[in-house]
This record gives structure tokens, sequence and C-alpha cells, in this order.
């Protein structure tokens, strides 16, 4: 008869919260800042119930027995952050700049202005109004021409416009609450003779000197020898630069299920975190030889998010792989998940509005599915050893880990953009494990400054068209107009964690008596 050990769904969560504490309170911050962005509750009454929940976990903690205070304890300390929670919106509110009728005002540039068909897009902060200081942030929309195209991060501007409230210009989307969750409360068309440039910002700034190299590295690939098409794909590839591809490239990329590539994310933070551990080879998994890696691996994470101009999504995902790295120089075996959460609970604390940002959401999702779900999937087929195994058993671990991202993420996919790829497995299996030889193609070619290395990034970008062209040209490629509102969106994921816990469950019968 066989013997069944296998643990319950009950003991499985139970032993994921013990092993993963920040999970808890990760999990209570995100509860709390969805009560106070959807709940009309009063400030005053959210920090109320907080410093209500402290007085009442002093008091169980002075006066209930032990097995009582065992139990409350953990639930009054969870109620306690989630509190804590609520009130993080509440402390990061933007502030609004323009309380009344406006004439002039001045701005500093956040942000590198970026081209749309008629104007150049910029975020903006406000210093004065009317001559009195001001604070606070503005969507600008500068008319092309030869003074607006020199304009750069950190330029500070005089303006003689009307800002405006940002107008819903969809019925299914709701644009202005979308820039509110940015911080921005205003935007503004700038007419050519309604703005003039009051200085160029000459001090030293960190990320001034970042963006200042994405632009320098973006003229660089400019000025190769590859076609418009080739230069907007390792623009994008390499600094998330995307204002070069076209959008029938980026269709392309959206039907092939790849669109990822052209976001510098998580998948190109971790590309490069691991060129970097694969060029250290040779050192061992002694604690000395574990530190002397991770530090190597965390300096070349965070000079690759200097090259892409610190943006949000390779910001999140260095702090994200920094963490990481740092749990597996500590630890012999790190507990990913718990560096996971750490990484969202810190972001979160510092810009808790970053919860409701569509790559934030889909970075941690991925990266939590390949966590939880890669492993017992690729435990689906059993291992061996033989030779002539080796290659399918690589093919199957690309197919559970681009599963398991893909399955981590649809709900968030079909919910935000109503779409699925359906031939993502072929492009998964083929163009991105070929994105590290990409990157140190555009890498290579920026160092050496032609040459060869132009011809055969050329030909490697060629043969990723080809692919992508052919993948994306299938029948359905991508199956679109998918309705999913957020109650079938949250369905899907208690079927897929569901499906996880299934999966952990399972154990083949080895024992019988």
């Amino acid at each position: 008869m066989a013997i069944h050990n296998n643990p319950t769904p009950l003991q499985l969560i139970r032993r994921l919260m013990v092993r993963t504490p920040m999970l808890r309170l990760a999990l209570a911050t995100v509860v709390g800042i969805l009560m106070a962005e959807y709940l009309s509750v009063p400030p005053l009454a959210w920090l109320g119930v907080a410093v209500g929940l402290c007085v009442l976990l002093l008091v169980v903690e002075a006066s209930i027995r032990h097995t009582v205070r065992k139990t409350l304890f953990p639930v009054l300390l969870w109620l306690i952050w989630m509190g804590m929670g609520a009130i993080l919106p509440l402390l990061h509110a933007p502030a609004d700049p323009f309380p009344t009728a406006v004439r002039t005002f001045s701005v500093r540039l956040c942000d590198t202005p970026r081209p749309t068909p008629k104007c150049y897009k910029s975020v903006a902060e406000v210093t004065s109004v009317d001559g009195h200081p001001s604070h606070g942030k503005v969507l600008l929309y500068i008319r092309q021409d030869s003074a607006a195209a020199s304009l750069r991060y950190g330029d500070s501007l005089s303006i003689a416009a009307r800002p405006q409230s940002p107008r819903n210009w969809r019925s299914d989307f709701d644009y202005r609450r979308y820039l509110r969750r940015k911080g921005i409360l205003w935007q503004c068309y700038v007419p050519s003779d309604c703005w003039q440039t009051l200085a160029h910002d000459s001090t030293f700034s960190l990320l001034g000197w970042s963006k200042g190299i994405q632009l320098r590295m973006v003229g660089r690939i400019r000025q190769s020898d590859l076609t418009s098409r080739q230069q907007g794909i390792a623009e994008a590839l390499l600094l998330g630069w995307r204002d070069d591809v076209d959008e029938a490239t980026q269709q392309q990329f959206r039907d092939a299920g790849i669109t990822h590539l052209l976001c510098v994310s998580g998948l190109h933070v971790g590309i490069v975190a691991w060129l970097a551990g694969a060029a250290l080879f040779f050192l061992g998994r002694k604690r000395w030889q574990r530190v002397v890696k991770g530090i190597v691996q965390i300096g070349v994470v965070w000079l690759f998010v200097l090259l892409t101009g610190m943006a949000p999504s390779t910001l999140r995902a260095g702090v994200m792989f920094s963490l990481l790295l740092i749990g597996d120089m500590l630890q012999r075996q790190p507990n990913s998940l718990n560096n996971l959460c750490t990484s969202m609970l810190l972001l979160l604390l510092i810009k808790p509005m970053l919860l409701f940002d569509v790559g934030f959401q889909l970075s941690y999702a991925a990266v939590a599915g390949i966590v939880l779900l890669n492993q017992p999937l690729q435990q689906l087929l059993p291992h061996s050893s033989k030779w002539y195994l080796w290659l399918p058993q690589k093919a199957w671990q690309l197919i559970c880990l681009s599963t398991s991202a893909q399955l981590a993420t649809l709900p968030l996919v079909l919910y935000h953009f109503h779409q699925f790829p359906l031939y993502f497995l072929i492009a998964n299996l083929t163009v991105v494990p070929f994105a590290g030889v990409l990157l140190a193609s555009v890498l290579l070619m920026l160092l050496v400054g032609g040459g060869w290395a132009t011809t055969l990034l050329r030909y490697e970008l060629v043969a990723v068209d080809r692919l992508t062209r052919w993948i994306s040209s299938l029948p359905h490629a991508m199956l679109t107009d998918i309705y999913c509102s957020l109650p079938v969106a949250l369905i899907i994921t208690a079927l897929i964690l569901n499906l996880t816990l299934l999966l952990y469950t399972y154990r083949k019968d080895d024992a019988t008596v």
C-alpha cells in the first residue's frame, strides 16, 4: 500500500508564512494601500485605527494569557501594519502647484523630453507661480521646434501658458487617476512663443549624469551603420529608449509575446547579473567567494541602471536583484521569496503609488511566479544525467521558466491589455535565451566603435527580426478583445494559486509496503 506524506494546502500556506515573514508585512501594506485608494475614509480615521490597534496590542501583551496572546499578537501586528499601509498614500499625496488662476510659472524638467508627433513631452517640477514659490508636478507638452529639441533634464523654464486638468480621453481608462498616482495633477500645452529657458542646469546630480550617459549612448547607436529599425531595437534593448522603435516593430514583438525585450526591466537586469556571475565562474560557494561574486554582480547591475538613465522600472529591478544577491551572499540557501517581498515592501514604503504601476505589477508577478512555480513544474519530469538528454532537459527548463512567468502575469495581462500572445513559448525558447548575446553585442559595438562588432550585431538583429516576424505571422498569433474585468482577473488568480498548491502537494509514490 502506498504511503502518502504529502502536505495539505493549509499546511503549505502556514509553512510559507512562517518561512517568509516579509510576505505578511508586504501583504498587509498592499491591503492598506488599496483600502486608502478605494475606500473614502478620512486620513485621521486611518491614523486613529492604527493608534488604537497599537494600544490594544500593548494591552494584549500585558494582560492576556500566553496561549491567547500567541494567537492575537500576530493578528494585531498585521492589522497595525495594514493601518500604516493605509496612511502611506496620504503622506505621499501629490501637492497642487496651481491653487488659483495662473499667468506665468517656472519649472525644472524632471526627465529627458520625449518626442510625440507634434510636441516634446516631459514631466516638470513647478518651482514658482506668478513669482511665488510653489511645489508640485505638471506634465508639459512643448511645441516642437529647434529650441525645444535642445531641452535636457534639469533645465529651468519660464512658461506663460494656462495649465489644465487632465481629461479622460477614453471611457475605459481613467487617465486623471493614472496621472494622480504618478504625482501629477495638471498638464499644460505650451506653444513655441510661450516659454523661454531660464538656465541650463550645470550642477552635478547622479540622475542628470545618468540621463546624459543614456543620451550619449543613444547618439552613438544612431551614428552606427545599422538600419534605423535595427538602431531602434538596439536602443530599446540596452537603454530602454523606445522613441526610435516604430509601431510596426512594437506590434511584431507584441504578437510574438516578447514585447518585454523592448522595455528594460527585470529580465535585462537579471541577464546582466547572470552575465557578471558567469564571468566569475571560477569562484566557488565558500562564503568569501559568494561575497566577492555578489559585490561584483551588484556593482555591474547598478552600472547598468545608470546606463539606462535610472528609469523607474530599472531602479525597481536593481533594488530587487540587489536584495536577492545580498541574500545569496549571506545565506547558503537564500529565501528568494522573502528577499523579493523585502524589496517590494521597501519600494512601497518609499513610493506607495508604485503598487498601481503596471510595470511594477508585472515585474513582481513574473519573478514571484518563477520563484514559486518554476521548480515544481520542472519536477513533473524526472531528471536524468544521460548526456543525450542534456538538450531536451535544458529546453524543458526554459519551457518551465517561461510558463511560470506567463502564468503568474496572465491575470494582469488580460485585465490591463485584454490580449494574449498564443505562441509565446516559441519566442521564449528561441529569442529570449538569445537576449544575453544581443545585450553583450550592443555593448561590444559601443566599446569597439563599429566595424566587425556592428556587422555581428546586424546579423543577430536580422535573425531576431525574421524569427519574430515569422512568429507574429502565424494564425491567431495574438488573441485580442479578451474581456477581463477585475472579478474575472481575481478568479483566474485564485485558480493559478490553487494550481501552485496542487503542484506542491503532488508527490510520486516512491515507497510501498
